[in-house]
């Protein structure tokens, strides 16, 4: 990492959970939860179906009913969902102004922001397009595109790339650590796949347990562009979390 990416790093700020605690109904989800995520850093959460993954970050997100305390930075916060949840009755184009118009009055300002990021994200053909025209690749990349258009410090990503093959997989995954170093965020990104979380973390938390509690975790050092699934530091750090998962 160089020296102007630890400043961009060191300006966004962390989320601190402390003594979370979720119900639905009678199932307790957290009981006096606590992570931290660090600044600028990619932290990603695994753990069994229904372990509380979505809950963390719906909570993160003030979408569900909590108590406890987390900390966080002021503002709005950028989400990628499973399903990329645009409007299919407008365009691409569209439905990216939308997420802008409250934040950027000028409309030629607007239209520039949303064509740079499209070009980005090798879907400018794609503006006048309505959704249900996409491919899922392409729909995930317009995802990426309002969340890196919105301007927060925190991005929270819920398993995007879960129904994808495998190539398309890591190519929006190198898309996604581009976009992260022109755009620091913290961002806490759910996953069940293994080979996501060590192309992707640099820091991972195994969750487990009814209520839910961090059983494992760790850090990733070699910077994400010279990660490969082949090399030995990776391989075992994939074999580590795989077993972890696996004795859930």
């Amino acid at each position: 990492m160089d020296a102007r990416q630890m400043k961009d790093k060191e300006r966004a700020s962390g989320i601190r959970v402390r003594g979370l605690t979720v119900a639905y109904g009678e199932r307790q989800v957290f009981d006096g939860f606590d992570i931290d995520f660090t600044p600028g850093e990619i932290g990603v959460v695994m753990g069994g179906s229904g372990v509380g993954k979505s809950t963390l970050l719906n909570a993160i997100a003030g979408l569900v009913p909590f108590s406890g305390e987390i900390e966080k930075p002021e503002g709005g916060i950028s989400y990628i969902f499973q399903k990329d949840r645009l409007i299919p009755s407008i365009s691409v184009y569209k439905n990216l102004d939308l997420t802008l118009r409250a934040i950027f009055r000028d409309k030629a300002e607007r239209r520039e922001r949303i064509a740079d990021m499209l070009q980005k994200l090798h879907i400018g053909d794609k503006a006048e397009k309505l959704p249900t025209e996409l491919s899922g690749g392409e729909s995930l990349r317009v995802a990426m595109a309002r969340a890196f258009l919105f301007p927060s410090e925190v991005l929270l990503m819920d398993e995007p790339f879960r129904a994808l093959d495998i190539g398309l997989k890591f190519r929006l995954l190198d898309e996604l650590g581009r976009l992260l170093t022109a755009s620091p965020r913290t961002v806490v990104y759910v996953t069940h796949d293994a080979d996501e979380c060590v192309l992707a973390a640099d820091r991972w938390f195994v969750l487990d347990g009814v209520p839910a509690r961090v059983a494992a975790e760790g850090e990733i050092a070699l910077p994400r562009g010279e990660r490969a699934l082949d090399s030995s530091d990776i391989a075992a750090e994939r074999a580590k979390i795989f077993s972890l998962l696996a004795s859930e």
